[in-house]
């Protein structure tokens, strides 16, 4: 049977649904943090989503959210990277034949760049699922891919942190005239508080009596 898209639509509604129903309750985070643990090996709703709403539902604890959360994807690099790194042998191997002489220059390469480049693609939103397999076959240990998932994550995710605090305060100040690149964050600065909005608006409404 196939997995149809309004089968994947109804399972994202549910999900939505239970974190909006449950998501002012502290062992939520716990338990959404274990679960984005696997999203470096399902695609599933991305772990910025998860702390999005919970650090609009539960402001005050919104550190802990953040290193919550960071941990899980630096915990779900290492156990991917981990799994791909038995699979070294036959990346030398498979390198050799796909470019030839320069493969293993290639993959010294990913080998020297490999932890700071990996810092770089964890700050994007998702798992960097494909860099973490591509480092760890070309023999970068997954403590350092782990640690670098870490930081990266833990940058992003504070920056996050900062916006929700800080965006509905100024957005009032910033609308008007300006540039086209000032107007066009100015819009996109609106939506994202209007999306805070309706998460809060939303579990309210679901959980009227809370």
């Amino acid at each position: 049977m196939p997995f149809s898209p309004s089968l994947l639509q109804r399972f994202f509604q549910r999900v939505e649904t239970l974190l909006l129903c449950h998501g002012t309750e502290p062992k939520t985070i716990f338990w959404l943090a274990v679960f984005s643990v696997m999203d470096g090996f399902l695609p599933m709703l991305p772990a910025e989503m998860f702390v999005l709403a919970l650090c609009v539902l539960q402001p005050q604890k919104g550190k802990v959210i953040v290193l919550a959360f960071a941990v899980a994807s630096a915990w779900s690099a290492f156990l991917l990277a981990l799994g791909m790194g038995t699979l070294t042998a036959s990346a030398e191997s498979l390198s050799q034949k796909l470019m030839g002489s320069q493969g293993p220059q290639v993959l010294a390469m990913l080998r020297d760049s490999g932890p700071v480049s990996m810092v770089f693609f964890s700050i994007f939103p998702d798992s960097p699922r494909s860099a973490i397999a591509l480092f760890a076959l070309s023999g970068v240990s997954p403590e350092s891919i782990g640690a670098m998932v870490l930081i990266g994550k833990l940058m992003l995710y504070t920056v996050l942190l900062w916006l929700i605090h800080h965006l509905p305060s100024r957005v009032g100040r910033w609308r008007g005239a300006g540039p086209f690149w000032v107007r066009w964050l100015q819009r996109r600065a609106s939506r994202f508080v209007a999306y805070c909005r309706r998460i809060r608006w939303r579990a309210k409404c679901l959980n009227p009596g809370a």
